[in-house]
């Protein structure tokens, strides 16, 4: 009769003070790595991804990697980035992606000014691709990473299977 009273005052109120340790441990679902390899020169291992920094794609790719179903979107070199990324995320999150990955030979303070416009739907996007410009740009945009082309040949995307979102970004020199 506790253990019920305590599972009706943790659902009613949240889980702050209460454990979870009763819940056995095959029903935690694990974290899951993404490697995302940019400008891959030879093959890349199935559970990874390649992008081509140079050649963004002309429409929207959708990928399952460890589960995880990750949209690469090649923004435009023409026309207000802004539109086009709020429209391209929303599009994706539609389509299942947990994570969407942006690639753009664009400069990366011009991606980072569109998706400061449209904060919201942002929250899917762990990675930016853009091109280097002059004064620089931040290297983050709340969670997401924001890596300039040729400054990194690897980024590492870390999942919570359990929320289906990105919790970490790193980029690998």
């Amino acid at each position: 009769m506790r253990a019920l009273n305590l599972a009706i005052v943790c659902a009613l109120f949240g889980s702050s003070g209460c454990s979870r340790q009763d819940a056995p441990s095959e029903a935690r679902k694990p974290r899951v790595d993404v490697t995302v390899w940019l400008d891959p020169h030879g093959a890349v291992p199935g559970d990874d991804l390649g992008v081509s920094t140079s050649a963004p794609p002309l429409e929207r790719q959708m990928f399952v990697r460890n589960g995880v179903h990750i949209a690469v979107v090649g923004v435009p070199a023409e026309g207000d980035p802004a539109a086009f990324l709020e429209n391209a995320i929303l599009d994706a999150e539609r389509a299942g992606s947990n994570g969407t990955i942006l690639v753009s030979t664009r400069c990366l303070s011009d991606l980072q000014r569109g998706l400061e416009k449209n904060i919201s739907p942002m929250w899917t996007v762990p990675l930016v691709i853009g091109a280097r410009c002059d004064g620089g740009s931040k290297d983050r945009l709340v969670a997401a990473a924001l890596v300039e082309t040729g400054s990194a040949s690897q980024v590492r995307i870390t999942f919570d299977l359990h929320t289906r979102a990105f919790i970490k970004v790193d980029p690998i020199r």
